[in-house]
């Protein structure tokens, strides 16, 4: 595992910055300029049996219960979705070793980690789960080593009646009302040559079209996720090849078309030398995934007309190089920078909710880590706190007009340079009603504050009551064991603003906030 240590970097403001004082932005907010309704599902999670997710994770090292520690942490989340059980691990997942009575559940060994796993948690441990903290359950099935027979028993599982043979077979482990999973992913990267099941997408079609064939006989309601690939600005060929024939051989039976981004990847690690370039770079990249999402959803819109096909991102994430001394490549240590970058996809996300509406952060718990746990204690890293800041977004998304101030920033790995990066990133959401407006804002000034200047147009006597501020003066401050509050949101009082249609929002630098006006 190459692993290029990152050097530290506390940035101090520079002669200009103190001779030009603030930065000065504008954001113009019209009600009736309306985005679209955004589904919740974007502000989702993934959950995989891939090192100490799972065991020692959200649940005991044993398997036997959920930890209440973590769980603590989770619910004031909200989850709206969880994906589950893989990424890679599904592909050689076999469902039914992992329901019944324990002592009779073999283990396995998992080709694409190369690990003995232990099946101790399960379909009905992931749906009581789901239970505990209000998300909806996003089953991947193995198509890899899998059979269709086998996908439908799963179904059949989970949607069946008592009075259905998988029904029954439920309700003797315990569990007599139906679980209603909607959302089922057929595959985990399967184009990857490091994927169990490897193949082309004539394969992969092959494959999917008997699978869900198999599974809407025993459930029509279901929604079927069919693995995509991503549509770099480079026009990758083989990713447009995978997305075509998937398109055109089975868009009559998707609802979905995914795709997973991880930035910059590994192939921009041995570049993170530097850390200042590295923090612009990252806050950028929010923009750069923008892209991708609607790159993909026109490709969709070309290759598959007429057909509702929704874009997915059930797999996405920030992954800078491993620190020194990390015990695996996903050990990574995140810090206020990139908070503004998780906040900046949520961003993103909320834009394009015509197009995107499922998302899934990887992952929840120690790999690539919202939450961190060792044998006694939890905490939630700095990435955790935009996800509990926007569960109070409203349901419609707005199109806002932003003037700010903007800054070139450097091309990484699979993040590609650009030179207008708004230093104000900004989202909007109303309710239904328009009484209530949300606000989404990132200053990625990592030295300067920002008056932000705001113009209400089209709602009647609204005014900021409250706020939630994330913010650090070191954007490389992460949290520990030792430490867990060091990067921690907190309430801000925002009454004294009044009611007016244009007021002033003092944003501090490295900062994310979120604005409830009512």
């Amino acid at each position: 595992m190459p692993v290029i240590p990152e050097k530290k970097w506390q940035p101090k403001p520079g002669l200009l910055d103190i001779l030009k004082g603030r930065q000065r932005a504008i954001l113009r907010i019209d009600a009736d300029r309306t985005i679209g309704e955004i589904n919740p599902h974007i502000y989702g999670h993934f959950i995989e049996h891939l090192e100490r997710c799972i065991y020692g994770g959200i649940w005991t090292e044993n398997g036997e219960r959920l930890r209440e520690d973590v769980l603590r942490l989770v619910q004031p989340l909200k989850p709206p979705v969880i994906r589950y059980p893989g990424g890679n691990f599904a592909s050689a997942y076999h469902w039914e070793d992992g329901v019944g009575p324990r002592e009779s559940r073999p283990k396995r060994f998992d080709p694409a980690w190369k690990v003995e796993e232990s099946n101790q948690v399960g379909t009905d441990e992931f749906i009581e789960f789901c239970r505990r903290t209000g998300a909806e359950p996003y089953i991947c099935v193995n198509d890899a080593t899998g059979t269709p027979e086998e996908a439908a028993r799963w179904v059949a599982y989970c949607n069946q009646d008592a009075q259905g043979e998988q029904g029954r077979r439920r309700a003797v482990n315990g569990h007599p009302e139906p679980y209603n999973v909607r959302l089922w992913g057929i595959g985990n990267e399967v184009w990857g040559q490091w994927q169990a099941g490897h193949t082309d997408a004539a394969g992969f079609v092959q494959r999917l079209r008997p699978i869900v064939a198999a599974m809407r006989a025993v459930d029509p309601a279901i929604q079927i996720v069919a693995v995509g690939d991503t549509l770099t600005d480079d026009a990758d060929p083989a990713a447009r090849r995978w997305n075509e024939t998937v398109l055109r051989e089975a868009g009559d039976l998707i609802d979905y078309l995914s795709f997973h981004l991880y930035q910059p990847g590994q192939a921009g690690w041995p570049e993170n030398s530097d850390p200042e370039a590295l923090y612009y770079t990252l806050c950028a990249a929010p923009h750069s995934a923008e892209k991708d999402i609607q790159r993909l959803a026109e490709f969709i819109k070309q290759a598959a007309p007429g057909r509702s096909i929704k874009v997915a991102l059930d797999e996405w994430n920030v992954w800078p190089a491993p620190p020194e001394g990390a015990a695996s490549m996903h050990d990574v240590h995140y810090t206020m920078r990139d908070a503004l970058y998780a906040a900046g996809m949520l961003n993103a996300f909320q834009r394009q909710s015509k197009v995107l509406t499922l998302a899934n952060l990887a992952q929840m718990v120690n790999v690539l880590p919202l939450i961190v746990t060792n044998e006694r204690q939890s905490y939630a890293t700095p990435i955790y706190y935009p996800f509990e800041m926007y569960r109070r977004m409203e349901p419609i998304a707005l199109d806002v007009g932003v003037d700010s101030p903007v800054y070139q920033s450097q091309a990484l790995g699979n993040i590609e340079a650009m030179e207008q990066v708004p230093y104000i990133d900004v989202s909007a959401t109303r309710s239904r009603g328009g009484q209530r407006v949300v606000l989404g804002i990132v200053n990625r000034h990592p030295t300067r504050r920002v008056d932000l200047s705001v113009r209400l147009s089209g709602f009647s006597d609204l005014s900021p009551k409250n706020g939630w501020l994330l913010r650090h003066a070191d954007p490389l401050a992460e949290n520990s064991f030792v430490n867990p509050g060091n990067v921690k949101s907190k309430v801000v009082d925002l009454r004294q603003i009044g009611k007016k249609s244009r007021f002033t929002l003092d944003l501090p630098p490295c900062s994310v906030s979120v604005i409830a006006l009512e």
